[in-house]
């Protein structure tokens, strides 16, 4: 979907634990009509859950805020939360999402309110918390995968389709990366979106574009601010 010192050394992943380094980095969002720059920071609180959010403003009062909670088990996300906060608040996009495990079922309050059941062998992600799967899926040498994710309408469960479809140099504050690139599609839509991932750093999302006949969406990776 969101915006310390850089360090100058290669970062050896661990396969057998598949852990995702914490960070904090500076995103721009891009679309034909709009753009934002923000922070997305990933952390872990004192439990066993991450949190994974993006938060970006502009000085015409126009804020994005999307945060998600979740665990990491086996190299599986399970998620707890999703919350999209936007301003104005008439754009009416804020909506947060609750996974309760003791009675089996999803809650969702805000501009799509709904009810669904909870399949936990789903391993259902949210549109934030994916990205963490999709990197923990590369870690672990995978080349072609399928992720569920949620249907913030709906509740339903969503097929994605990934797969490599080669490589690329990437600039990063001057210095040069090898890039991975993932293509991800749906049978539901001809939405088509293209990753742009950085082993060394543990495939962290330099580029996403998502496109369509309707439309153009580009998040890019500006600025690392803290890594590990």
């Amino acid at each position: 979907m969101i915006f310390r010192t850089l360090l100058l050394i290669i970062f050896t992943v661990n396969l057998s634990s598949s852990v995702i380094p914490e960070y904090k980095a500076k995103y721009k969002f891009e679309r034909d009509d709009f753009s934002i720059t923000g922070i997305r920071e990933l952390k872990k609180s004192n439990n066993d859950d991450f949190i994974f959010k993006f938060n970006a403003n502009t000085l015409l009062i126009v804020s994005m805020n999307f945060e998600s909670i979740f665990e990491i088990k086996d190299s599986k996300i399970i998620s707890k939360n999703y919350e999209v906060k936007i301003r104005p608040k008439s754009v009416d996009r804020d909506q947060k999402i609750s996974y309760d495990y003791d009675n089996f079922k999803i809650n969702s309050s805000g501009r799509n309110s709904w009810v669904a059941p909870l399949d936990q062998t789903a391993f259902l992600t949210d549109p934030l918390n994916a990205q963490i799967q999709i990197r923990l899926n590369l870690i672990s040498g995978m080349k072609r995968f399928y992720i569920n994710v949620i249907e913030m309408e709906t509740g339903e469960s969503q097929e994605n389709l990934y797969e490599l479809d080669g490589e690329a140099i990437c600039t990063l504050q001057d210095k040069n990366y090898d890039c991975v690139i993932l293509k991800r599609f749906r049978e539901s839509d001809d939405r088509i979106t293209t990753y742009y991932l950085i082993p060394e750093l543990a495939y962290m999302f330099y580029k996403v574009i998502d496109e369509s006949p309707e439309e153009y969406q580009k998040l890019e990776l500006k600025e690392l601010l803290s890594f590990g």
